[in-house]
């Protein structure tokens, strides 16, 4: 058995992220530090698919091959966010981590999903920033765990499989509807946070 494809989708190293709203995001060290409370946010997102092609039923038979109408990715997903608040804890300043992610294929495809693979979370997204009160001093931000899997069907394209329409150009589109939908079944889920 040969080893699969590994192609992470992350910005190549000095590059500037994709999403516009990176820039404001604060890095460590921004003036807010010394002992407070601090709220901290981490994701992961996990994800296996299997290409499926939805046949004709009208045009099969058993001396026939199926007529496939489309094909589509069938997508299973397992996300966690976990929310804290940190009482009068000390760190050296805000963070924004982006949530890097990896995508492994099966062998012999080329910059697509191909017919089955993974993408697991290679780096988690993190959010590190001192709490929100209101007036009277009372924590605003809001904590807990956010566990969720489901299925979803993406990249949908007429006819069979064909592995010259499963190109890299569509990827980060694909990647960026599933972390949409993931996003509403768990909603401290960020799909902004993934660096695409």
């Amino acid at each position: 058995m040969t080893d699969p494809i590994i192609d992470p989708i992350e910005p190549a190293p000095g590059t500037q992220p994709t999403q516009p709203n990176w820039s404001s995001l604060n890095s460590s060290g921004d003036g807010a530090s010394g002992v407070q409370d601090w709220y901290v946010h981490v994701q992961t997102v996990d994800i296996m698919y299997l290409r499926k092609n939805q046949y004709d039923t009208n045009t099969s038979s058993t001396v026939s091959v199926p007529n496939a109408l489309s094909n589509y990715l069938d997508v299973h997903y397992t996300v966690q966010t976990i929310d804290e608040v940190y009482e009068d804890a000390s760190y050296s300043g805000s963070l924004s981590q982006p949530h890097y992610l990896e995508l492994l294929t099966a062998v012999g495809t080329s910059g697509g999903f191909g017919v089955c693979g993974v993408i697991n979370t290679s780096s988690a997204g993190v959010i590190r920033r001192p709490v929100r009160k209101d007036a009277a001093g009372n924590i605003l931000d809001t904590t807990g765990v956010c566990t969720e899997s489901g299925n979803l069907v993406i990249d949908q394209m007429p006819g069979a499989y064909a592995q010259g329409f499963d190109t890299s150009a569509q990827v980060n589109a694909n990647v960026l509807q599933m972390m949409g939908s993931v996003s509403v079944e768990c909603p401290t889920f960020f799909a902004s946070l993934v660096a695409l």
